[in-house]
């Protein structure tokens, strides 16, 4: 590899994030590797300052730091945006409200300058408003190199979450990654369907991304989740159709992982629905159910043989008093379930 070769590129979708931005940016000033650092901010049609805080920071380094500037799209178009325009071996994504360890983040990029893997697992952190760390998150597996075959079924790799991958640019580009544009929550898609191509994984034993927990408007925030019920239900149908083409191509140790990855995705659409009838709109799951088992049959029958409350509600849906009686009791239920 030639010294001048960007060995990872970042990409930064960016919607209204002049209070974080300039953060998330400083913890990419890394001393040994910026020249093989390649910084893509994806402006997302924000209306805020954010554009112009990107601008300074290709003013200083443009050689590292690109803007991509296009109208509003969501999450997923970002990453579609740029990957075609990325340049370095792999490829990460960073959020624009979080950041990343920087002496770790150095480090992190000669160890992908040295291997040849396909998936890049690092640990990651969790901090608060204050940027103070409240937990570590770790996939210590013993040793750098890994073949998939041999962790992508244990619990620890099932419970994996997007700040933790980083990919090689080419495996996504030969496989025709894209994500669902004009939603939220595709983050999920990150950590899905690549994984079905993923060979060699090379493991970093130290905290490089810093996940910001408790920004109000978060998607992770429960009201949040309730509100966007719409985009998760287009995630998960999204992810359900390509389960449905990917089951029968992997070996059952990725087909396990795809399961771990699915299953939640799709339970949580009718488990929000279940607790939250009064606020969420019935025809939506209706049509969710619908759309699932035209679309994705296989994987609709797993889940029903699994899923005892989906089972029932599928029985009883038809019927408006049944189905509120049966809502009402599953929200008692996992009340007491969570109180004792």
């Amino acid at each position: 590899m030639e010294m001048s070769q960007k060995v990872l590129s970042i990409i930064v979708p960016t919607y209204n994030m002049e209070k974080y931005l300039a953060y998330c940016m400083d913890s990419f000033l890394i001393h040994k590797n910026l020249n093989k650092l390649e910084v893509l901010i994806v402006n997302d049609g924000s209306t805020d300052k954010s554009l112009d805080i990107a601008r300074k920071y290709v003013s200083c380094a443009e050689d590292v730091f690109k803007i991509i500037n296009k109208k509003n799209g969501n999450y997923g178009s970002c990453i579609n945006a740029a990957l075609p325009v990325a340049t370095a071996k792999y490829v990460k994504v960073v959020d624009a409200d979080d950041s990343v360890n920087t002496e770790n983040l150095d480090d992190f990029v000669s160890f992908l300058a040295e291997h040849d893997v396909d998936l890049a697992l690092s640990d990651f952190t969790l901090v608060n408003e204050d940027r103070i760390e409240t937990k570590k998150i770790s996939y210590n597996f013993g040793k750098s190199l890994i073949p998939m075959e041999q962790i992508c079924s244990t619990n620890r790799f099932k419970d994996m979450e997007m700040h933790a991958v980083t990919y090689r640019r080419e495996l996504l580009l030969s496989s025709g990654y894209s994500q669902t544009e004009g939603i939220s929550y595709t983050d999920q898609q990150w950590i899905f369907s690549p994984m079905a191509t993923v060979k060699t994984v090379g493991i970093f034993n130290r905290p490089v991304y810093k996940y910001l927990i408790g920004r109000v408007g978060q998607t992770v925030d429960p009201t949040v989740k309730i509100k966007k019920i719409g985009d998760r239900i287009k995630c998960a149908l999204d992810m359900a159709i390509q389960y449905e083409k990917l089951h029968t191509q992997v070996s059952p140790a990725v087909k396990a992982y795809l399961d771990a990855r699915i299953r939640p995705n799709v339970q949580d659409i009718y488990l929000t629905y279940f607790t939250n009838t009064s606020k969420i709109d019935k025809t939506l799951i209706r049509e969710f159910d619908r759309k699932f088992k035209a679309n994705a049959p296989f994987l609709y029958q797993y889940i029903h043989s699994l899923n005892l409350h989906i089972r029932l509600w599928r029985r009883i849906a038809q019927y408006p008093l049944l189905e509120k009686i049966f809502c009402k009791g599953f929200s008692i239920a996992l009340w007491l379930k969570l109180s004792f």
